[in-house]
């Protein structure tokens, strides 16, 4: 659960999120300037934004399913069980 949030619901909502702080420092400054206009929430770039997460999540999934993992010709020995203790699967790289 954790590394689905990592790797699909960190990236998606982090455009939103370096947007909010731009534009919270943004405001302070406006008014720390003493200007009448201040950037406005509402009026965000919320397509663009979206968009930018979308492409950001789908990198970062495809780099996790083309660059992670054991060597396409490898063998998989399964979990078994051996006096009472399980021994997790593994790979093992072709001879």
């Amino acid at each position: 659960m954790l590394r689905q949030i990592i790797q699909i619901g960190l990236p998606l909502i982090l455009p939103f999120v370096i947007y909010g702080i731009w534009l919270k420092l943004a405001r302070a400054k406006a008014i720390r300037e003493g200007h009448d206009i201040v950037p406005p929430w509402s009026k965000g770039p919320w397509l663009l934004l979206f968009g930018a997460g979308v492409a950001l999540t789908a990198a970062i999934l495809i780099y996790t399913a083309l660059g992670t993992g054991a060597p396409p010709d490898s063998i998989y020995h399964a979990p078994s069980l051996r006096d009472g203790v399980v021994e997790p699967g593994y790979f093992e790289p072709k001879k």
